[in-house]
């Protein structure tokens, strides 16, 4: 008998490599034939993977921008014919609604709602309700999961009608290896608060550099590194203005795209992530984390789920400045809080955070599919 097929589906390779890997050696350890169908920029190349290019306009919202990749995902799905759709993110989730089951059973990996969940405009929420009910009618059988990384999402997809344990699990986000990050002493000299995030809006960078700019203006010696390249495809990336003025405010330094996290942790003092929303579980906290750094965000979903106010870090109301001057004020003055949070902020990456607490949620939901679906 052939192997089951599992084919996985996001809008661009790059975010598989960098956040699901694990997840698609995990697939073939099982037995699966595993495939993947993204946007393809051969970020994928030596994974071992089979790889099938879509054409999608991920920063897109156009009806027939949509309607086109839908059908797109129909095609690839009647060639492959898969027993297991595995659809990351909220968009691959709705082109894979819109494009029909064709016979498979379904995983909706639900990383956040993104930008459609931070703007708030009338159309946004009309939109998320809508694809809410589709996936409630969709989990209604035994062929479908849904994966979620933080609570309010489940929330949100249940619309307040509960759903039944059995199709919803709780995935650690994309996990981190604690053994590929290896904390280091405090750097001398001013504190540095550091952010390794894309260059998009809903990150809330702009109320670190704001945060930071108050702190100096009262006289603490204190920087801001920032660590990310634009995202030209993303409607939220930043303008070349807002750009400008962070790299021309004092005690700001942006660095790009940085390959050596361990070394830019080691180099700072405390992460922040003051997110506007939108989020599943950042990475970035989890590495974070377990280079034992202390961790400064806010009350977005997924980022309160992860960091314990005053244990692993400090938690501020979102678009607040004046709280996350605070709360960062906080951590530059206290050095036994640093250490002591940043220490528990790894315990906890090792006690539930890992690449392979992350893979094992996603094969025993693969296994309960496969077995509904009575997958050889």
């Amino acid at each position: 008998m052939s192997a089951p097929k599992l084919l996985f589906l996001a809008t661009e390779d790059w975010f598989v490599r960098s956040h699901f890997l694990p997840l698609l050696r995990r697939a073939q350890a099982e037995g699966y034939d595993v495939a993947v169908a993204a946007r393809l920029s051969g970020a994928l190349d030596e994974a071992g993977v089979r790889l099938i290019d879509l054409p999608f306009a991920r920063g897109s919202l156009r009806v027939g921008d949509i309607w086109r990749e839908a059908m797109s995902v129909r095609a690839v799905l009647r060639q492959e014919n898969p027993d297991i759709v595995h659809a990351i993110a909220l968009k691959p989730i709705a082109l894979s609604l819109l494009a029909g089951g064709q016979g498979a059973a379904r995983v909706f990996a639900l990383t956040g709602r993104g930008y459609l969940a931070v703007r708030g405009a009338l159309w946004t929420r009309v939109a998320l309700a809508l694809l809410a009910r589709w996936l409630r009618a969709a989990l209604a059988s035994d062929h479908a999961k849904l994966l979620v990384e933080n609570n309010a999402d489940r929330r949100w997809v249940e619309g307040g009608r509960a759903l039944p344990d059995a199709c919803v699990a709780a995935m650690p986000g994309a996990g981190t290896d604690p053994s590929a990050f290896v904390p280091h002493p405090e750097p001398p000299g001013p504190i540095v608060v550091g952010v390794v995030s894309r260059l998009v809006w809903s990150k809330g960078i702009d109320l670190a550099v704001d945060a930071v700019q108050k702190l100096r203006a009262e006289g603490l010696d204190v920087e801001l590194r920032i660590a990310g390249a634009a995202d030209a495809d993303n409607r939220e990336h930043v303008t070349d203005t807002e750009l400008a003025r962070w790299r021309a405010a004092p005690g700001v330094r942006m660095l790009g795209r940085v390959h050596d996290i361990n070394a830019f942790w080691a180099s700072a003092h405390i992460a922040c992530l003051p997110s506007r929303g939108g989020e599943g579980l950042p990475r970035t906290l989890l590495e974070a984390a377990a280079c034992a750094r202390p961790i400064v965000t806010s009350d977005a979903p997924g980022c309160a789920d992860f960091v314990v106010h005053g244990q692993t870090g400090l938690v501020a109301p979102r678009n607040d400045v004046a709280a996350l001057a605070e709360a960062l004020r906080a951590l530059a003055q206290d050095a036994a809080a640093r250490a002591r949070m940043g220490q528990a902020g790894r315990a906890r990456v090792a006690q539930g955070y890992t690449e392979t607490h992350a893979a094992d949620c996603a094969a025993l939901v693969w296994r309960q599919l496969a077995a509904a679906w009575n997958l050889g």
